[in-house]
């Protein structure tokens, strides 16, 4: 289970120069190294990009190898992709790095920006409504994922759950999932009283969020560097 507290403590206490990066310059990082992953066709120079990322990110301080284990998982769906495909090695070590470079980038992100900002850069971009929506949406997910990690543990604990009793089983999660289901409301409803209290007014936006700034050389220069070497070495 992700840690979101963890990631949030990552994300709202860093000092380093990503974290003093602005959020347009990070989208933009991030839109480069996935722009740079569609276009590979050659595993090696996403392997180069990707070890510039984990250079990168264990000089700006970030937990480099966390976020390499939050991006292994995104090589499952490519692994069995590839064997699909049936291809040669390198056919399935390019499908994984496609997969695992992007990944680690936005886990670059995620670490080093406060996710309100994100939203409100957002809100500068979208129509509000969706905008408020897909923040809602973000934090009710992991209060889900949440919720749900301990309604398998306390089931488990009290005898809910029986290997090989179907009737039994179903019963037990379906009266679960009715209360998960009104908990989870419960809580939406909690934290939207939250943000209002804290001055939430149907708009995140700020106008300064998406400026550009000195301190953006580094996210921008690293997107630069990764698209630019994946675009010659394909030549």
């Amino acid at each position: 289970m992700i840690d979101v507290a963890r990631i949030d403590y990552w994300a709202a206490n860093g000092s380093g120069p990503l974290h003093r990066a602005s959020v347009s310059a990070k989208l933009v990082f991030l839109l480069l190294i996935v722009a740079a992953a569609v276009a590979a066709r050659d595993p090696f120079p996403l392997a180069v990009g990707y070890l510039v990322l984990v250079v990168i990110a264990a000089t700006a301080g970030l937990p480099w190898l966390t976020l390499l284990a939050l991006s292994l998982p995104a090589a499952v769906f490519s692994v069995l992709y590839a064997i699909s495909l049936r291809g040669g090695a390198a056919l399935f070590a390019v499908f994984i790095l496609k997969a695992v470079t992007p990944a680690y980038a936005a886990g670059m992100m995620i670490v080093t920006t406060p996710y309100p900002r994100i939203f409100s850069f957002l809100s500068t971009v979208l129509p509000e409504i969706l905008a408020s929506g897909l923040f809602m949406t973000y934090r009710t997910l992991f209060i889900l994922m949440d919720m749900m990690d301990n309604f398998g543990a306390s089931i488990r604990l009290r005898g809910g759950f029986t290997p090989g009793s179907i009737a039994k089983n179903g019963a037990n999660i379906a009266r679960g999932l009715a209360g998960l289901l009104l908990r989870a409301v419960e809580r939406s409803s909690h934290l939207y009283a939250v943000m209002s209290v804290r001055g939430y007014a149907g708009s995140m936006a700020e106008k300064s969020v998406g400026r550009m700034k000195g301190t953006d050389w580094l996210p921008l220069g690293t997107g630069l560097v990764v698209f630019l070497l994946v675009s010659f070495w394909d030549r």
